[in-house]
């Protein structure tokens, strides 16, 4: 009998036994190697909403044998007033009192509650006080740092300099800059002003020696309109080739320039060289122009340029912004708002479109005709969907998806993505890629219980995305519990104790 009671103890049970002699029942009581405490309730829970996410917290709760853990019970309405149950399920976050959740949906209100788990997966019997949050879009703001896009000398006394936005001076303008040639020489930065264009900044300096390669430093006291200075490193820096032009002779269409000093009278944009042009305009997109240019030009401003329709001079297509090649500058990409596709065009450019030499095209070459890019329909039409979409329960942590395959009647199907949500289809996670030659995806790690819906879609060589196929699943809880009798000698009965997540 000794033995049997050590058998039931192992298991976990109470036995009963009989008097030999006829005597009643008796309950012997059988000390069990178990946990039989469920952890205490959790309290103190907190939430805290961010952008498509929440983040929870709580105070440690307390087991004879120890927490092993916590479950975060998620649900679109509230258990606490409603009843029932969370129709989201719940996540493990692990031997921690903090969890965030993730792919959520802004505006859309969440209800939580925490229970804690013990090493026999004992669940604390009654869920913690409810909390809700709603995530929210965060607010968006400048946080980038301007930095030296482009700098040009003008003429051998004026230098251009083209930050990335718009910028402020400090009240010494000129200390902001520094200039140093290769072989280790400074030149005097002699004043700084802003352009018309605030993204543009001007130099006065010492006569500057031909040819001689010279490097700018900008300095953290620029910033821009948000207050962000620029970064010590290479985007607070450019470098330039000196020049040997000097101030032009004929000043009657001379450019002035105002600053701290008085105005600065520069010539040299009005001289024209006749050989100056534009070689080729491409449409690589219906909102981006590629400009061969014949000789290296200066970073000119996106106003500089026009767009109109050929046939139809009212509808113009502004230039947004204007992009010298770093390595060849006869290449310039303009973006664009979007052109009609095949379309013709005119493109105009205006006297500030300069060479190196400071010299500006000619009326000849000051316009020259394109056509937009003609739109292939079937780069923006995605492949068809799949169809017979399938999750069949593999067990109550995983299930398989199977579907038939994309007719893909254009034959650029590329990939299938496979998405996942947990709240009904409001949101789904990051896509998993399959290979366009697989019908069938296998996902693990759910939770036992909830329900989860799951959309593939067919994407293109082009990037273009299907709309998708939804199916959804609600998987079992854990497997059911078994009944275990325990025959005991002269009729006696073991009764069973075990204990159920939760309670």
């Amino acid at each position: 009998m000794a033995n049997l009671g050590r058998t039931c103890a192992k298991i976990g049970l109470a036995v009963l036994t009989m008097n030999l002699l006829g005597g009643p029942l008796a309950l012997a009581e059988v000390v069990t190697d178990s946990s039989a405490t469920a952890p205490s309730t959790v309290e103190h829970v907190q939430v805290l909403p961010g952008d498509g996410a929440v983040t929870l917290t709580w105070d440690a709760a307390t087991d004879d044998q120890g927490v092993k853990g916590y479950y975060v019970y998620t649900g679109l309405k509230s258990v606490e007033t409603n009843g029932g149950s969370y129709t989201l399920g719940s996540s493990d976050a692990g031997d921690t009192t903090s969890f965030m959740m993730n792919h959520l949906t802004n505006g859309v209100t969440y209800y939580f509650a925490v229970k804690a788990y013990d090493d026999e997966d004992n669940e604390s019997s009654d869920y913690s006080s409810e909390v809700e949050g709603t995530p929210t879009a965060a607010e968006t703001g400048d946080f980038t740092a301007p930095t030296v896009n482009h700098v040009s000398a003008v003429s051998s006394t004026l230098v251009e300099v083209t930050f990335s936005e718009e910028v402020a001076l400090p009240d010494d303008e000129a200390s902001a800059f520094t200039l140093q040639a290769s072989d280790g020489t400074a030149i005097e930065v002699m004043d700084a002003y802003l352009s018309e264009d605030p993204t543009m900044v001007y130099l006065v300096t010492n006569t500057q020696t031909a040819g001689a390669m010279y490097m700018l430093t900008a300095s953290s006291t620029i910033t821009d309109a948000a207050g962000n200075p620029i970064s010590s490193g290479t985007s607070d820096t450019g470098v330039f080739s000196g020049s040997a032009l000097e101030k032009a002779e004929d000043t009657s269409t001379a450019t002035d320039y105002e600053s701290d000093t008085g105005t600065i009278n520069d010539a040299s944009s009005t001289s024209v060289d006749s050989g100056f042009k534009v070689d080729s305009v491409d449409a690589s997109e219906t909102n981006q122009l590629d400009l061969q240019f014949s000789q290296k030009i200066m970073a000119p401003d996106p106003s500089s340029f026009t767009i109109q329709q050929a046939d139809d001079a009212t509808q113009v297509v502004q230039v947004l912004a204007v992009a010298v090649n770093s390595s060849d500058s006869t290449k310039v990409t303009l973006s664009t708002e979007d052109m009609a596709a095949g379309y013709d065009y005119v493109l105009s450019m205006d006297g500030k479109v300069l060479n190196e030499a400071g010299q500006t095209l000619s009326a000849d070459h000051s316009t020259v005709e394109f056509t937009a890019k003609t739109v292939d329909l079937a780069d923006v039409i995605p492949p068809e969907d799949v169809t017979a979409f399938l999750a069949s329960v593999v067990n109550e942590t995983s299930v398989a998806l199977t579907w038939t395959a994309s007719v893909n009647s254009a034959g650029d199907l590329a990939k299938y993505l496979v998405y996942q949500s947990a709240d009904g289809g409001i949101s789904f996670g990051d896509a998993v890629t399959i290979a366009s030659d697989l019908t069938g995806y296998d996902v693990d790690g759910l939770t036992p219980g909830a329900t989860y819906t799951f959309k593939v879609t067919a994407v293109d060589a082009n990037g273009n995305e299907s709309s998708g196929t939804l199916t959804t699943v609600t998987l079992p809880e854990s497997g059911p519990e078994l009944l275990i009798l325990v025959p005991l000698a002269l009729g006696a009965a073991g009764l069973l104790r075990r204990r159920k997540r939760g309670l």
